[in-house]
């Protein structure tokens, strides 16, 4: 058998395998180290012809800068050097982006990241909506969109590395949004708010709930600290954030964002509220000296008879709990902060002030915050016919 030789000067050398008999392995100057020494990328082929092309196409992508040294690292272990790298994250998204990754880990997590297409991406998008939830079923859209984000950042990062010349997931698209995709935020009339607080100021959390009807997240009532309180002024500072991770740990952290951090009027919203932080100071004063060296002295504001901190399930399941016994309409906890943007929306309150009190941005306030409701759009149908009536 005749054997094509290659010419002068080519960086090709023949090589003979017991099982694929002749074979050229090619290797070319792929520029310098980060050591100074120079680097080199060396490939096998079955033919001289195979040989030459990728020379040809390698040299001309370290001409045009475009060239990728080989590598190894898998999806999974980009997704851990991704997490790392996220140190402006606080503790509680980060356990997020884990729990959102797995699914994905699952099924590309031992695939090269220089080996993953877009049409993998998109194959892994149709699984998510078809069978990659529990018992074999979809996931909801909502699922999916937070997975292929997090898949997104992740393949983004390898770009930045200089792992992957472009993105495959960049334009990898969600299902597009049905009908009853979205989950309707429920909010309560001011009558309702005031009929819960009626009920609730008798409950052991009394100053814990008047903190919640001021618009305060769950995390910022269970991260309140005794000495972020200004008794005197009637003010409570946001400073922190108390989280439930992964079900089991709780994490005291920084505030949401940025615009989380202020200072609220709890008084001026809801008299009274002093008088009840001072009942619990007492009370927690007393269960102290009752608990003797069992007592944790943890400085939180919510606490149980020995100091620790509440669960955040169970605040939530305590209003509920309490939202049946003021028989007021069964809301999430969260959807308090809605009513009372919504109530002060309708009250001509600008949008900037609403946030600042909330805690969010105005854009954040104005896409989320301001729900559209059945009433609503009765009052404002009837305001229309109104000005229609009078123009004619």
């Amino acid at each position: 058998m005749r054997i094509t030789k290659p010419k002068p000067g080519e960086p090709i050398k023949i090589i003979e395998t017991k099982t694929k008999g002749v074979r050229y392995r090619a290797v070319v100057d792929v520029g310098v180290g980060p050591d100074g020494k120079r680097r080199q990328d060396m490939t096998t082929h079955d033919s001289l012809t195979a040989a030459r092309h990728w020379i040809t196409e390698t040299r001309a992508a370290v001409k045009d800068g475009t060239y990728l040294t080989k590598d190894r690292t898998t999806f999974d272990s980009l997704c851990n050097r991704w997490l790392d790298s996220r140190r402006d994250i606080r503790e509680v998204t980060r356990v997020g982006y884990t729990d959102v990754l797995k699914a994905a880990r699952v099924r590309l997590g031992k695939r090269k990241a220089q080996d993953i297409t877009r049409s993998d991406i998109e194959s892994f998008v149709t699984w998510l909506q078809t069978e990659g939830g529990q018992r074999g079923t979809g996931v909801s859209r909502r699922t999916v969109v937070f997975t292929l984000g997090a898949v997104r950042q992740v393949l983004a990062y390898a770009v930045t590395e200089g792992l992957l010349r472009a993105n495959p997931a960049e334009s990898v698209k969600a299902p597009r949004k049905q009908h009853g995709d979205s989950h309707s935020t429920a909010v309560w009339a001011i009558s309702d708010l005031a009929q819960f607080r009626a009920t609730a100021d008798s409950h052991e959390w009394a100053a814990g709930w008047r903190l919640s009807l001021c618009g305060l997240r769950r995390s910022e009532v269970l991260g309140l600290t005794w000495d972020a309180i200004d008794l005197a002024a009637g003010t409570v500072e946001i400073r922190a954030g108390r989280v439930l991770l992964d079900g089991h740990r709780t994490a005291i952290d920084a505030p949401k964002s940025s615009a989380s951090w202020r200072t609220v009027n709890a008084e001026a919203i809801h008299p009274g509220t002093v008088a009840l932080l001072r009942q619990m100071k007492a009370r927690q004063a007393a269960d102290k000296l009752k608990a003797g060296r069992a007592y944790t002295d943890s400085g939180l504001v919510l606490v149980d008879a020995l100091g620790s901190g509440i669960r955040p399930e169970r605040y939530s399941d305590e209003f509920r709990r309490l939202c049946d016994e003021a028989d007021v309409p069964t809301v999430r906890l969260h959807e308090v902060r809605h009513t009372i943007a919504l109530a002060l929306h309708r009250a001509g309150q600008a949008p900037a002030d609403v946030a600042s009190l909330l805690g969010h941005s105005v854009s954040t306030h104005l896409a989320f915050y301001v729900p559209s409701t059945k009433t609503g759009a009765q009052s404002a149908a009837q305001a229309l016919g109104s000005a229609l009536s009078a123009a004619g």
